[in-house]
């Protein structure tokens, strides 16, 4: 015991059992923080990530920088789906196309994700979805030196439909110069509208009149990015809406006319009126 005894004073306990330091301590509570912290965080990525995969195919890679880049671009989605962009006064055509629609019956359906967007309820039945392809192919065939049928520009899938020309010109002040359409959709390819073959919903590009109508009566809602602008670039048009499916059959004619208000905001195209215009007589 004389080697013990001879550290000047210090008590034995403190020698035996050395105290534990401030330090020492923190090291042994950091690991059980941040396994605190990191742990929901990974499970609500990994969820948030399934759910971004489960929306199917569109505009976005389906891997794991795909959905940070959508994650990213959550921070700049419209804070209200439901309130029409403004009418500016260099608007053109001054017009809108339609004048009312039948109210949509019932609650709006749930839809999520930016890219893709979808709705995740009311889908419409395999026959009814038939229906509404048929339609945009009817359509395309009775306008065929208007209207052509291709790939989304917008989603890389799924059929889309797009007008070749406009019919009239827009005044100086309010045209695009550079551009072969009154109103250019992604990257002036004239696409009016795009079917989406997992919930039967569509989009387009809308006058600001027509959105309101549409989304007054319950058939659609803006798209999260419409009008917003990241880095300088604009990410979608104002008024580009998603137009929810039909449920019944009665419904996909309603959902044809919002298609011909597209032909109109892109290019001035009555589709009505347009029998003369390379339309079946």
């Amino acid at each position: 015991m004389p080697a013990v005894l001879d550290h000047g004073g210090e008590d034995l306990t403190d020698i035996l059992i050395p105290p534990t330091s401030p330090s020492k301590l923190s090291y042994l509570l950091y690991p059980g923080l941040l396994i605190t912290i990191l742990l929901p965080a990974y499970r609500f990525v990994l969820k948030d990530y399934h759910a971004f995969l489960a929306l199917g195919p569109g505009g976005t890679p389906k891997t794991f920088l795909g959905y940070l880049r959508v994650s990213y671009l959550r921070l700049f989605a419209i804070s209200d789906p439901f309130r029409p962009p403004s009418l500016a006064e260099t608007v053109y055509p001054t017009n809108g196309y339609l004048r009312q629609l039948p109210q949509r019956s019932g609650l709006r359906p749930t839809t999520a994700g930016i890219a893709p967007h979808r709705q995740l309820n009311q889908k419409c039945p395999a026959e009814l979805h038939r229906a509404l392809r048929d339609g945009l192919h009817k359509l395309a065939a009775a306008f065929p030196s208007l209207i052509w049928k291709g790939r989304s520009c917008f989603e890389k899938n799924g059929l889309a439909l797009f007008l070749s020309a406009c019919t009239e010109s827009a005044p100086p002040d309010t045209a695009h110069p550079r551009f072969s359409h009154l109103n250019p959709t992604c990257q002036d390819t004239g696409e009016i509208c795009h079917l989406h073959a997992m919930d039967s919903s569509m989009h387009l590009t809308l006058h600001p009149l027509d959105v309101s109508i549409v989304l007054s009566a319950g058939w659609g809602e803006r798209h999260p990015l419409a009008g917003k602008y990241v880095h300088g670039k604009e990410l979608l048009p104002s008024g580009f809406v998603m137009v929810y499916a039909p449920r019944q059959e009665s419904q996909v004619e309603t959902v044809m006319e919002i298609v011909k208000a597209g032909a109109w905001w892109v290019g001035g195209v009555d589709l009505a009126k347009a029998n003369g215009l390379g339309g079946e007589e």
